[in-house]
């Protein structure tokens, strides 16, 4: 319970009552108290009509929070926001993040059927003024996490609130679940920036996270993410593998480890290698959904187009243009070209040949791999940091020519 004071505060503060489900009368009363301090406040915006109109609008707010309607909470807001000379207080700010909290919760199953309400709550958060970090600012990023994967606008509210304010206890993984919930946050928020076009998030984020990979000791989930960052960020190979190698160690038998380590190689002079990290992708996914494994196929069949293997290339672009088809997946516009080119429409599909030890390979590049530690992460977080603006520019530079 917050302390009481005289003033602002004394008006906002959280009872058992205000929590309670209010009767219908109570909720006119509110209403009308509302009516007449918004009107009291246009015609004389002192601090004492002003602290009288907030308390009505906190309390009507709380109880449309409760009942999950976003469409009166939304109108209550807005038209007090809207008032010539007004601005809430940091107090009220946190009391209000705490209703956004209670509104998502309640309109829960609404907000999964039409994730874009949350477009309309993030318009209003942005009114909301208070020092950072603090519970009631993780509150607001606690309001939409729980539809981070419906909702197309989870992007820019990560960038507006920034995956630098959470807290120390943010961090502490609760009963239950596999990870805490800023890891499971960055961890997603890396999946979008990944997945958008390059800006200076890729640079930011890999710095961020692998900050709070060393001060947190964060899954070996995190360390899969953060290779993917430094990757698209063109960096050292070496590297790349030595911060992927616990997620290899810990989760042998997830298919985009080894998919991500094929990555890091090149067919000019790493053909083996590469191909045996596709390989063994391919054999430790092979009891997931293909259309997980999709990708893998897409990447032999451009290695050996590379190598001007068509037929081999042919053989494993039938089997990501089936998987597309049978998903009905959209298929990329420079894939649909290849498809048109001379080459494939005269070759002959052939199976490449996989009888080579593909597991040993794969073996032996495990124990060439540098141990990660706490060294080697400071040597990758320095770098990035000393090579920020450089690292954007050559990084970007080198995504736009990977997007021609």
């Amino acid at each position: 319970m917050r302390k009481s004071r005289r003033g602002e505060l004394a008006f906002f503060k959280w009872t058992k009552k205000n929590q309670a489900v209010m009767s219908n009368a109570e909720i006119e009363s509110i209403t009308k108290n509302l009516e007449i301090s918004y009107a009291d406040f246009q015609s004389e915006p002192s601090q004492k009509n002003k602290n009288n109109m907030l308390n009505s609008m906190l309390k009507i707010c709380q109880f449309y929070a409760q009942e999950g309607d976003y469409k009166s909470f939304e109108k209550i807001f807005i038209s007090v926001r809207n008032l010539e000379g007004l601005t809430f207080s940091e107090e009220i700010s946190k009391l209000l993040a705490e209703c956004f909290f209670k509104l998502t919760a309640a309109a829960r199953n609404m907000i999964f059927q039409q994730p874009e309400i949350l477009d309309g709550l993030f318009t209003l958060m942005i009114d909301l003024k208070m020092k950072t970090p603090c519970r009631e600012y993780v509150c607001l990023y606690k309001s939409v996490h729980k539809f981070r994967k419906p909702w197309k606008g989870y992007l820019d509210f990560c960038r507006w609130w920034n995956m630098e304010n959470f807290m120390d206890e943010d961090y502490v993984i609760e009963a239950g679940s596999k990870m805490s919930l800023a890891e499971s946050a960055l961890i997603f928020f890396t999946k979008r920036v990944i997945n958008s076009s390059f800006d200076e998030d890729f640079a930011k984020l890999a710095l961020t996270f692998i900050r709070k990979k060393i001060k947190y000791n964060l899954s070996v989930y995190s360390n899969y993410y953060i290779a993917k960052l430094l990757l698209r960020l063109k960096f050292n190979n070496e590297q790349i593998r030595s911060v992927l190698r616990p997620f290899i160690k810990e989760k042998p038998l997830k298919p985009w480890g080894w998919h991500l380590m094929s990555k890091t190689f090149y067919v000019s002079n790493n053909f083996n290698e590469k191909y045996a990290c596709l390989l063994l992708a391919l054999n430790v996914g092979k009891d997931f959904k293909e259309e997980i494994l999709n990708g893998i196929y897409l990447d032999l069949a451009l290695m050996f187009k590379d190598l001007n293997k068509f037929g081999n290339a042919k053989f494993f672009f039938e089997i990501y243009f089936r998987i597309k088809k049978k998903y009905k997946h959209k298929i990329p516009e420079f894939i649909i070209k290849i498809a048109r080119e001379n080459w494939y429409q005269s070759v002959i599909s052939e199976r490449p040949n996989t009888s080579f030890d593909y597991k040993e390979v794969c073996r032996e590049i495990y124990r060439q791999i540098r141990n990660i530690d706490s060294v080697m992460m400071d040597e990758v977080s320095q770098k990035l940091e000393n090579d920020f603006h450089e690292t954007i520019q050559w990084s970007s530079n080198w995504y736009e020519t990977m997007e021609e």
